[in-house]
């Protein structure tokens, strides 16, 4: 594996690039690059301020301090395929911090994820599903018989496991009663079974006439009669989350069967993405815009900058992704999701504040001596971008040629914030 495939797959597996990891895998096979990314060793990391469990302290503040640490865990990390992961499930089974009773919620449901983050899918879906925050989220703990509500029913079915075309519209009031009783405890802190609250009768799910109750429903789509369109459903969204968008059938059905024949493990599934021939296609290759907190990461690490210097949750808000908080049941989108100029200018905001806070350290002071191609590179570099394309390097050049011609001492924090802004960075 060359530095451009290296190079690739770090983009695509992590936030940041940095140049050690990036010496160390490139020269490697494939195989073994991604098995080295795919080996979570105990790695707790950081924890998060002690406030975050505090169920008596104040929930905005709990929440900032939850996204900070989490942000600063993405930059952080050793295992950064891991926190891809996690970020994965969180738009995924979506859930907002700002609908829960405790910022415990948003703590355990991303703890969670981080634990499962490639392990079992059927042990996933079953924590996620009765987690507190996705009870309270999808109003699961106010389902009661004789008074279903549906909301936890039609997203299990439509977002989390099948899509809307692999079920009948019948199946959601049905699999709603099959989930009835299965609530929150007194204090609304943890799942509790209610069992005067479960409706006993038989429900026909799937064409199925029995007793189901919640966990036999998630059984059957992913073990029983909608395996195979359960698998291929979660196999397609993988994909396009570290590949590309609208695989073919024959690549979706591929990962899918190799998903079910290895147990539903999450890294079978995604070891052979990453691995397919797809993923290293030219098609593939800066085929994702970067979304606003992949780009915020990627920018403080290559400033040298930190959460705390930086406060990106500030700006992540204006960007339109506010970690803990996304905008519906079904998540964020991508790619073109993400590029408008409302986010062009924060994210414009964002690597002005970034650059010249670098600056004021005496950040990338060496280039005033440098030739104007090598100080372009060594910018780029501290992006991981090894690869920019010519016009992006001619426009960096064209502008600190110009900035030198007139004296102007600011050509440190400008190159720095256009080196962020150039198309390199932001897939």
């Amino acid at each position: 594996m060359d530095r451009a495939d290296a190079l690739h797959l770090l983009r695509r597996t992590g936030f940041t690039v940095r140049t050690a990891e990036l010496d160390e895998i490139a020269g490697l096979t494939r195989a073994v690059a991604v098995d080295r990314l795919l080996d979570f060793s105990p790695n707790t990391g950081p924890g998060p301020s002690p406030e975050v469990n505090n169920v008596e302290g104040k929930r905005w503040e709990q929440i900032r301090d939850l996204r900070l640490w989490w942000i600063d865990r993405m930059q952080t990390s050793p295992r950064q395929l891991q926190e891809k992961m996690v970020l994965f499930w969180h738009s995924h089974f979506a859930t907002s911090a700002d609908t829960g009773y405790y910022a415990y919620y948003a703590w355990d449901q991303n703890s969670l994820f981080r634990a499962k983050a490639v392990g079992d899918f059927k042990s996933l879906v079953h924590e996620v599903s009765v987690g507190p925050a996705m009870l309270v989220y999808l109003d699961n703990y106010r389902n009661k018989a004789g008074n279903p509500n549906e909301n936890f029913a039609r997203e299990l079915l439509e977002l989390h496991l099948l899509g809307p075309e692999n079920y009948d519209e019948s199946d959601v009031p049905e699999v709603a009663k099959a989930w009835t009783g299965y609530m929150l405890d007194e204090e609304k802190y943890v799942h509790e079974f209610h069992p005067q609250h479960h409706d006993y009768r038989n429900k026909t799910i799937f064409g199925i006439t029995r007793d189901w109750n919640g966990p036999q429903v998630i059984d059957e789509i992913l073990t029983g009669s909608k395996r195979t369109a359960s698998a291929r459903f979660i196999a397609k969204k993988l994909f396009e989350y570290f590949a590309y968008a609208d695989p073919s059938s024959t690549v979706v059905n591929r990962l899918a069967d190799d998903f079910i024949a290895g147990g539903h493990q999450i890294w079978v599934l995604v070891r052979n993405i990453l691995l397919s021939d797809e993923f290293w296609s030219a098609e593939a290759r800066k085929a994702m815009v970067r979304s606003p907190v992949e780009f915020v990461v990627a920018c403080m690490q290559g400033a040298g900058s930190s959460v705390a210097e930086a406060r990106p949750d500030w700006r992540l808000k204006t960007m339109g992704m506010e970690l803990f908080d996304p905008p519906n049941p079904s998540g964020w989108q991508q790619n073109g999701f993400w590029v408008s100029s409302t986010a062009q200018w924060a994210k414009a905001d964002f690597a002005r504040n970034v650059s010249w806070k670098a600056v004021k350290r005496d950040f990338l002071s060496q280039i005033e001596f440098l030739a104007v191609p090598e100080a372009v590179a060594i910018a780029l570099s501290l992006f991981g971008v090894e690869d920019a394309s010519p016009t992006t390097r001619e426009a960096l050049e064209n502008y600190l040629y110009a900035e030198r011609a007139t004296d102007e001492w600011p050509q440190h924090a400008n190159l720095l914030t256009l080196t962020m802004m150039t198309p390199d960075i932001q897939v």
